[in-house]
């Protein structure tokens, strides 16, 4: 059994020779972005009249704007309940469209990081078939995640049942509050590393979605240092980029910018092809899948 560090290394090796794994992760973007600009559209044509987005077109000045701004306020806040009603459904097809084009490139990645390590090569018909069998219990788990995510919201109960709200409350709601928030996000991160290897149970092993969490919450009991470790330096390594990112954009600047681009370039291209494959390697090493001395790692 590879321990951790060894399993980082030869994990990077096997993404050297195998940097088509960034594939998935494009397609996702690409593939997203066809389908949300044609709803924006839409979503515009529903809430906006026509009156008034032909009106932007004789813009002449920051009054004309302001008066535009205030115009729009009050058309949106007069919205009627069939205006709403058609929003709301938009938005849900939206986001179960996206959902699903998620889970079915996830799945995907997956798919294609297990055949390099079993292979030594990865091509996209791993991508796609994986993602054809896989992708239907991935959305389904990734919403069995986010119902479990949403009961974390019991902490925030005794705050609310005490009248706190985020703008007005006595002290005593407030400090429910806070602690209500904090016991929240711990409920969450704990989530997430409990859960760390549900994605890959649930396309490693073809389980399905109740099946794949409670392969995930196995696993992690016996495999808790390593399932810690791996999680802490992938967020560590994502959260770093993102704040050279954050940092170099609030600078200003073309080149602020650019360097800004280029973080995000370095976390799809390399990042994330790179920690799915991590977490691939730890899970099929683990449960006996992926044999070290059969690995054919170029390392």
């Amino acid at each position: 059994m590879e321990e951790i560090g060894e399993m980082i290394g030869k994990g990077f090796g096997v993404w050297r020779s195998n940097l088509n794994l960034c594939i998935p992760f494009l397609l996702s973007i690409f593939v997203s972005m066809l389908i949300l600009v044609p709803f924006l559209a839409a979503f515009f044509m529903t809430a906006l009249p026509m009156e008034s987005m032909n009106a932007t077109l004789l813009l002449q000045n920051v009054e004309d704007i302001q008066e535009m701004q205030t115009q729009m306020q009050g058309y949106l806040g007069g919205l009627a309940m069939d205006k709403i009603l058609q929003i709301a459904v938009i938005f849900l097809v939206l986001v179960v469209l996206l959902s699903l084009v998620n889970a079915f490139f996830t799945a995907g990645a997956i798919g294609m990081a297990s055949q390099a390590l079993e292979k030594g090569k990865s091509d996209t018909s791993a991508m796609w078939s994986a993602g054809k069998k896989h992708f239907f219990n991935m959305f389904l788990a990734t919403l069995l995640m986010g119902f479990m995510t949403l009961a974390g919201l019991i902490f925030l109960l005794p705050a609310l049942a005490g009248g706190a709200t985020f703008l007005q409350a006595d002290s005593q709601a407030m400090g429910l509050l806070a602690v209500g928030l904090l016991l929240f996000i711990l409920y969450v991160l704990v989530l997430s590393v409990i859960l760390a290897t549900m994605p890959y149970a649930l396309v490693v092993q073809g389980l399905g979605p109740m099946q794949a969490v409670l392969a995930s919450t196995n696993f992690f009991r016996y495999n808790k240092f390593d399932v810690v470790i791996l999680w802490l330096i992938v967020a560590a390594l994502s959260l770093g980029l993102q704040m050279m990112g954050g940092a170099f954009s609030t600078s200003g600047g073309a080149g602020g910018e650019s360097i800004s681009a280029i973080t995000g370039i370095v976390n799809l291209l390399v990042l994330a092809p790179l920690s799915n494959l991590w977490w691939t390697r730890l899970y099929m090493n683990r449960k006996g899948m992926l044999k070290v001395d059969e690995v054919k790692d170029p390392w």
